[in-house]
């Protein structure tokens, strides 16, 4: 991994989403906030004005979420030399907006697409096995996982201090969902690319998304400081050994 200097100058020039992401990324945005807010508008009777607070707070959330999800796998990205670029998956959205409609809003999915990691000539100069690899491509995938984690956890320590907070619930669904469906093996998601990358990664992140699933759901104070250490131990280790593949 290159130093902390040599990062931040990187990320300083390189850390860009480019127009077509900004699209995807806001239809996305809209799917997914529609999906999630399908059965929050009114709680005994149809409400315009509650519907259309819990859309725009969803809205929030989601861009937080996808942006936030994406910057994880950049910054790696630049830290390993290559450029990570966002890819809608237009099905995909197609898929979950058509089951949240046959469901009645029971099943939400995130499937909105992955990132394309793209080598980068100069910044990976020097680096051990100059060529691209799929390793590293899948532990580019696997940040994905984590910083939906990490949003987890913030969204979780939230809804502990804010118990009827409509908003950090629905960060933390969205988020440990947005993780589970990230792992489907399928060539438009991030899942096949740390499947291939590599076998321990990829049932890492299963357990990971699980185990954070069962704690943070139980919305306890000890599920909350497992959950913290168990996720800030993994990060560690993501990073120490990120850095060597």
């Amino acid at each position: 991994m290159v130093s902390f200097d040599e990062l931040k100058a990187r990320v300083k020039e390189f850390l860009r989403f480019s127009k077509q992401e900004f699209v995807g990324l806001l239809v996305a945005i809209v799917v997914t906030g529609f999906i999630f807010s399908f059965r929050d508008w009114g709680d005994e009777s149809f409400s315009l004005v509650i519907g259309l607070t819990n859309l725009l707070l969803v809205f929030i959330i989601a861009a937080i979420s996808f942006f936030f999800r994406l910057s994880c796998q950049k910054v790696y990205a630049l830290s390993q030399g290559y450029k990570a670029e966002f890819k809608v998956w237009w099905v995909g959205l197609i898929i979950a907006l058509v089951i949240a409609l046959i469901s009645a809003g029971r099943i939400p999915l995130v499937i909105i697409g992955s990132v394309i990691a793209s080598f980068m000539i100069k910044q990976r100069l020097g680096e051990f096995r100059y060529g691209f690899s799929h390793s590293q491509n899948g532990v580019i995938a696997f940040w994905g996982i984590l910083g939906n984690m990490i949003l987890a956890l913030i969204f979780a320590t939230g809804l502990f201090i804010f118990p009827q907070s409509y908003f950090f619930s629905k960060g933390l669904l969205l988020n440990l969902i947005m993780g589970f469906c990230s792992l489907l093996p399928l060539p438009q998601l991030d899942g096949l690319k740390i499947f291939f990358g590599s076998r321990t990664w990829y049932f890492i992140g299963i357990g990971t998304v699980l185990l954070a699933a069962i704690l943070l759901l139980s919305r306890t104070k000890v599920g909350l400081i497992i959950a913290i250490f168990i996720g800030a131990t993994s990060g560690i280790i993501a990073i120490l050994i990120g850095s060597e593949v």
